[in-house]
């Protein structure tokens, strides 16, 4: 065989070998990415229940809020509990819409930066929902049994005890608040708050991510490689 027919021969190879390692490469993109998809499903499940489930508090809170508005304490709980409500809600859909919108055919670090995004907001909708919960949890489970039975428990309930519950859970919310900028939620975020995102935000963000990073990993290493085979 002359060294011609031997280039020509070798130069077939390379393209052979080239364009298997490319149908591999988009082989494994699409399993990781079927298992992120996969993985998602079940949290976009759930952000739509909560999307549901908010907008009916938020509808009998109105209710309530539109048959007793006249009365003060009614007027300031439910105004109040009618803009926790929305603002919960609406995190909620930020999520699930977020978590639809996420563009499977882009870069892969562009769909993590989505991911970590989405995990932030997630953390964040957790920390008011739990922190606005220790001050609502009182006069919300009154209105809402006054919604769904017609009995008036918000107006029996005595000022004093309301008062002292809405002192207590704004203590609470602005400690946790304070706690959770300092150690969580601040720029650069260390170890501890890395575990912290990764407990809170659910298994399927978590293993989404762990896919994601797989597939990044493995894109990372692989043009140096192929370009060194070129080279050579």
């Amino acid at each position: 065989m002359q060294l011609d027919e031997l280039k020509q021969a070798w130069a077939a190879h390379g393209t052979m070998l080239e364009r298997s390692l490319a149908i591999d490469e988009r082989l494994l993109r699409e399993v990781l990415l079927r298992k992120v998809r996969f993985a998602l499903a079940p949290y976009i499940l759930w952000r739509a229940l909560e999307v549901t489930l908010g907008v009916a508090a938020l509808v009998l809170v109105m209710r309530v809020l539109t048959a007793h508005g006249a009365q003060p304490r009614y007027a300031a709980v439910c105004a109040a509990l009618a803009v926790f409500c929305a603002a919960i809600t609406a995190l909620c859909a930020y999520l699930l819409v977020n978590s639809l919108k996420l563009d499977y055919a882009g870069p892969v670090t562009a769909i993590q930066r989505d991911v970590e995004r989405i995990r932030v907001v997630e953390y964040r909708a957790l920390k008011w929902a739990v922190l606005g919960g220790v001050v609502a949890w009182l006069p919300a489970g009154l209105v809402l049994f006054e919604a769904l039975a017609g009995v008036q428990a918000l107006a029996r309930v005595p000022l004093g005890w309301l008062l002292a519950n809405l002192a207590f859970g704004l203590a609470v919310l602005f400690l946790g608040h304070v706690l959770s900028r300092k150690y969580v939620e601040r720029p650069g975020q260390g170890p501890r708050a890395r575990r912290i995102l990764d407990v809170l935000s659910g298994r399927s963000l978590r293993v989404a991510d762990a896919n994601l990073a797989e597939l990044a990993s493995f894109e990372r290493d692989e043009p140096p490689s192929r370009a060194a085979a070129g080279d050579g």
